[in-house]
């Protein structure tokens, strides 16, 4: 039962349905700016193809006890999702390495998943979005368009290495981890299609403003959409870093950077030697070394726009663009070089960042891969509140609590959040504390690991179509692409050669 229709699961079709009863647009862009609510499980895929039949009857009674007593223990949407299906989609619990990576550890960050699919199930990811988003994305060399099929990883269309610049070393790391979860869970993946993206903020049309229940024909003046010949409007099932509220389709996945940095051995097996710097050895300074970097932002998200100091107006671009780092930095840092020491000069190394009691992190273009970074120190990071988030931010990060927050109108609020910490020592040196252990516990290559694989799930059991191979003329096996294709132009091989870890 589904229970935001009151009836059975939406059947399945190849095609686009723009006119969903019941849905309209102003109601679509109110639900999604609340918190997503808890659902009944929906029935299966077997189920929505073959009502009036059992699909018990073909399992085995083991695997139907099984199931049930895992069900009993999971939430209303993982046991959608956990649910085996007779039509070859198999319970993700039911892989043996889901078990062996204990991928039941890292349950609190799988609550992204079922807000960014919140829309997909509402509305279905359909085929003639996905290819419409394929051929709008890989024109511009700015996504991959992949696939699971029987457990194994393809690339569905063309893709021009070279041309993607330095971007092709971002997707060879995403090449990897999608081989690296074929090697983990072969045939229990699902069949799946999907964008994978590595720019720093979304391109696409927003569902706020056009989705499968807009009537025909789309009003596109004033939108901000691309509206080439042939569009078809979302949600696209197309993964990234970084998001805000303006993109709910957007699925988030861990940053390239935790692969191509190796991260758990190069960051978090270090926390021991950024340890032994004493809390009480530390400098009381927030401290903080960028790039010259501007936030872009949709001209119309309300959850991005950022005002300087006094509330004044800062972005230009027709408000496209947002200096943050440098407003921070010319109007808060210079001003106070007693108690901050924030510039865009030559960089300093981790180990200098650890003398440091308070550490900030300042978003760049989107959402900055600093954040991961400075975590693990043993110090306070004071987070920059952007509206852009990371697949973690919301489920992981509280203020206070593992992270002091700032920016939610004003930049000057980090001078109140340090007279804060000056009288609250004790209270900061926790909140460190719990910023390493969320790292140690959650930002793990095996969290990553499970976090793509119960993603891909999720997003097979809102496809409004059954993906099949011979949908993608195309394809070919995506390690034989990265074996064969990748190393064979310069550029590719600059690519191939980046260090990868899960």
């Amino acid at each position: 039962m589904d229970s935001r229709s009151g009836g059975l699961g939406r059947a399945r079709s190849t095609q686009p349905s723009h006119h969903r009863s019941g849905w309209r647009q102003q109601q679509l862009c109110s639900d999604l700016y609340t918190e997503a609510r808890p659902t009944l499980p929906r029935v299966s895929r077997t189920a929505r193809a073959a009502v009036g039949r059992s699909p018990v009857h073909h399992l085995a009674p083991l695997l139907v006890l099984a199931a049930l007593s895992l069900m009993a223990t999971l939430s209303p949407a993982e046991s959608r999702d956990a649910a085996p299906d007779g039509g070859g989609r198999r319970s993700y619990a039911a892989a043996a390495n889901y078990t062996t990576l204990n991928c039941k550890r890292f349950h609190p960050t799988y609550a992204q998943i079922d807000t960014d699919l919140h829309v997909h199930r509402q509305l279905g990811t359909h085929l003639n979005a996905t290819r419409f988003i394929d051929s709008h994305l890989s024109k511009r060399m700015s996504g991959l368009t992949v696939g699971f099929f029987g457990g194994r990883a393809y690339l569905l269309t063309p893709t021009d290495f070279p041309a993607m610049s330095h971007h092709a070393k971002l997707q060879a790391a995403y090449i990897r981890q999608l081989l690296h979860l074929q090697d983990t869970f072969g045939a229990h993946l699902p069949d799946v299609v999907f964008v994978v993206t590595t720019g720093d903020t979304p391109k696409h049309c927003s569902t706020h403003v056009l989705n499968a229940s807009t009537p025909r024909p789309y009003n596109f003046k004033g939108t901000g959409c691309s509206h080439s010949a042939g569009f078809v409007p979302g949600p696209y099932p197309v993964t990234g870093i970084g998001k805000s509220d303006w993109w709910p389709d957007l699925l988030l996945v861990p940053n390239f950077h935790f692969h191509s940095r190796l991260y758990d051995t190069r960051t978090l097996g270090l926390v021991q030697e950024y340890g032994r710097v004493p809390w009480a050895q530390r400098k009381a300074v927030l401290f903080g070394r960028f790039s010259r970097y501007h936030m872009n932002r949709a001209a119309v998200d309300p959850s991005t726009y950022k005002a300087g100091v006094g509330g004044r107006q800062i972005c230009y671009n027709g408000n496209k663009t947002c200096p943050t780092r440098a407003e921070f930095i010319q109007q808060i840092a210079d001003k106070n070089p007693t108690r901050i020491d924030v510039s865009t000069r030559a960089k300093q190394p981790m180990e200098t960042h650890a003398k440091y009691k308070y550490l900030v992190n300042l978003e760049g273009q989107g959402i900055s891969s600093r954040m991961e970074q400075l975590l693990p120190l043993g110090s306070a990071v004071f987070k920059q509140a952007s509206g852009y988030y990371a697949y973690y931010y919301r489920t992981l990060l509280k203020h206070r609590v593992n992270i002091i927050e700032f920016w939610r109108k004003v930049p000057e609020e980090v001078l109140e959040e340090l007279d804060w910490a000056a009288v609250h020592d004790g209270e900061v040196e926790a909140i460190a504390a719990a910023g390493v252990s969320l790292a140690q516990t959650y930002l793990v290559g095996a969290g990553r690991t499970c976090y793509w694989y119960r993603l891909l799930h999720g997003l097979s059991g809102a496809l409004a179509y059954t993906p099949q191979l011979s949908q993608w003329p195309q394809a070919r096996l995506l390690r034989e692409v990265l074996e064969r294709d990748m190393p064979s132009t310069p550029e590719g091989r600059e690519a191939y050669a980046v260090p990868w870890a899960p």
